[in-house]
């Protein structure tokens, strides 16, 4: 049994604008459990298509109890994404796939997004976006999968919010930028200390663990 989820999202910028902000929204007020980013592949086809292929490396905050279960007690742990996107200049459609690479033993996480113009506004893009949760721990599949969705839902707005706010700075520089919702902003410079304390403290402890790839 798989759990899945469809939602949709409206950018008020244009999809050209959208997709090049795509590329520079790390980091961004909404970013803070993103570690890095690598793009490993990138070609153009002849056709007019752009293919990338990237890892990101994030913090996952476990539940209580998947501290206790999984991770002998610790409040989190690296996942590892791959991301692989398609950008077709021609027919003006942007598609990412992203799937975790560790921690399959548990949980598979897909999630594919889409991003069109507005066929009613062109000045505004609509991205769709659909999540595929499966669990594969017997005796928790149920309860990973709804996890995950929990999760997905309160998340894919803050990155949506996270988007929004790198293309108000870059095509709307002379305007203040949105406010930040849902989040708490830390001090920059101990935000930025403290994410690479907790970097560093989540790498050493990976090496406890096995990753699946």
């Amino acid at each position: 049994m798989v759990k899945a989820y469809i939602g949709q999202w409206l950018y008020t910028f244009p999809w050209s604008q959208v997709v090049s902000g795509f590329w520079q929204k790390f980091p961004n007020p909404y970013t803070g459990h993103i570690l890095s980013e690598d793009t490993y592949y990138r070609t153009v086809t002849e056709d007019q298509k752009l293919i990338s292929k990237r890892v990101l490396a994030k913090t996952n905050k476990l539940p209580r109890w998947g501290e206790r279960i999984f991770y002998r007690g610790s409040a989190s742990t690296i996942g590892f994404i791959i991301e692989e996107s398609v950008c077709d200049l021609k027919e003006k459609i942007f598609t990412t796939n992203t799937v975790n690479i560790n921690m399959k033993s548990l949980m598979t996480v897909e999630e594919t997004c889409t991003y069109r113009p507005d066929k009613e506004d062109e000045t505004r893009t609509i991205c769709e976006k659909r999540v595929v949760a499966k669990g594969e721990l017997f005796g928790f599949k149920t309860t990973l999968e709804t996890f995950a969705m929990q999760r997905y839902k309160k998340n894919h707005e803050l990155a949506s919010l996270g988007l929004e706010f790198i293309l108000h700075k870059l095509y709307l520089p002379q305007l203040p930028p949105p406010p930040v919702v849902g989040i708490k902003t830390p001090d920059t410079r101990t935000f930025s200390r403290k994410l690479s304390d907790k970097a560093k403290h989540l790498l050493k402890s990976s090496n406890n663990d096995t990753l699946e790839f």
